[in-house]
Parts: C-alpha cells; sequence; structure tokens
C-alpha cells in the first residue's frame, strides 16, 4: 500500500509541476489500490467471522454451564423442598403415633 501512495505522489507532483498527467497510469494505480481495498475488506471481513464464531461458541459454552448450575441449583431446592415435605410427614406421623399412644395411655375422660 505503501508504494502505492508514493506512485500516486508521484503522479500528482507530475500534475502539479506542469509534467502533464498520464491518465492511463492514475487508472492503473488506482485499479491497484482497489485492489488492495478490496483484499484488505475481504481480510477483516475473515477476521470479523472467525471472532464472532468464537464469540458464539463461548456463548454457547456459558450457556451450557449456566444451564447445568441452575439445573443442579434446582434439582438441590426441590431436593431440600422434598426432605421438608418427608420431615413434615414424618413430624406429622410421629404426633398421630404420639395421640394415639397418649390416648391409650392416659384415656379421656
Amino acid at each position: 500500500m505503501e508504494a502505492l501512495f508514493e506512485q500516486l505522489c508521484e503522479l500528482a507532483d507530475m500534475a502539479l509541476d506542469g509534467r502533464g498527467l498520464d491518465p492511463a497510469r492514475l487508472d492503473g494505480v488506482l485499479a491497484l489500490f482497489d485492489g488492495e481495498a478490496r483484499a484488505a475488506l475481504a481480510a477483516a471481513d475473515e477476521e470479523h467471522e472467525a471472532v464472532a464464531r468464537g464469540t458464539e461458541a463461548a456463548v454457547e459454552a456459558a450457556q451450557g454451564h449456566l444451564n447445568a448450575v441452575m439445573d443442579a441449583a434446582v434439582g438441590k431446592y426441590r431436593g431440600s423442598s422434598g426432605e421438608a415435605d418427608a420431615l413434615s410427614a414424618a413430624t406429622a406421623a410421629m404426633d398421630m403415633a404420639f395421640k394415639a399412644t397418649a390416648s391409650s395411655v392416659y384415656p379421656s375422660s
């Protein structure tokens, strides 16, 4: 790209100094600029796509990790909720057994 700028400057100097302007040479330099610009754009697009694919993969991995953590937390909550339900049922059964035993030992009048 640097060499193209030098050629363009040389053409501009020639035109300013009155040595004439060669339109064919100018068209050639501009065509080279166009080719370089298109190649640079294609490289930038390719790099952008690679970064986007990497970012999407990272997001999917993070989403998978979050889902696993959330599933574990929900399972733990459900387990603790189930434990609380089981404890409550056991307490109710013990209370009923105690009342049944107490009423047979200490009959009400």
